[in-house]
Order: C-alpha cells, then structure tokens, then sequence
C-alpha cells in the first residue's frame, strides 16, 4: 500500500522518524496506528462514558437523598434537644422570679413578667456582645432597644 503525503506531512514525518531511529515506512505505521487507537479510545470512552453516567448517577442521586433524610433526621433531633433545654431554661427562670419575690420583699409589688423582661433585655444584651455590667448599664437606663 503507498500513501501519499503533501510536503510538510512528509517533513514531519521524516523528523518524526529521525528523533525515534526510525525508517520512515516504520514512523508511518507507529502514528497511524497511535492515531487509531486514539480514535478508537475516543470512541469506546464516550459510550463507556455514557454507560458509567447512567449507572453512577443514579447511585449519586441516592446517596445525596439519603444525605438529606439524615440531614433532616438529625435537624429534628436537634431541634427536640434545643427546645427541651430552652423550655427548662425558661421554667427555671420564672421559678427563680418567684422565689426571688418571695425573698425580697421590695419585689412583692412588682409582676414576674416586669421582672423577666429586666432579666431578659440584659440577656439580650448580653448575647449582642456586651458584658453583664454593659448590659445591665444600658437595660437600666431603659435605651436597650
């Protein structure tokens, strides 16, 4: 079989073949048959491609489902522990008032909801980044808001 290459084909085979030891008959096989492979790969990786997408991508389309059930799972078990612990939080705070109402009796005038809303502004203070006196500061001067 002959093959017939223009000018710088051929220029680029013949170095081709020089910095390889090769003949040029030899340097011609080695590319075309490299340049089939490579064909051949392009062809076999796009359908091996195809078929491993439609394979894998379901398995991914699961495994991120059941990310988002845990994900959900553990957001309602936070959120059950949270509120536990704010609810008991909140129980022992209105207890405290009594008591302390019950302590002082300067205090026995005044609502258990006056006093909560002083303890709670100074908290909310607090929680924006004031210290206990900052806080208790500011809620006493009634700007806190």
């Amino acid at each position: 079989m002959s093959l017939r290459l223009d000018e710088g084909a051929h220029r680029r085979l013949r170095a081709y073949a020089a910095s390889a030891g090769l003949t040029d008959s030899e340097a011609a096989r080695r590319l075309i048959a490299s340049g089939l492979a490579a064909d051949g790969l392009g062809l076999y990786s796009t359908e091996l491609g195809a078929y491993l997408r439609s394979v894998v991508e379901p398995l991914i389309e699961g495994f991120d489902q059941a990310l988002d059930r845990r994900n959900a799972e553990q957001e309602d078990r936070i959120a059950r522990v949270v509120h536990r612990a704010a609810r008991g939080s909140i129980v022992a705070a209105i207890a405290a008032i009594e008591v302390e109402r019950g302590v002082f009796e300067g205090l026995g005038d005044i609502s258990a909801s006056e006093i909560y809303q002083a303890y709670d502004e100074q908290a909310r203070l607090m929680q924006a980044g004031m210290t206990l006196d900052e806080a208790r500061e500011r809620a006493g001067r009634g700007g806190a808001r």
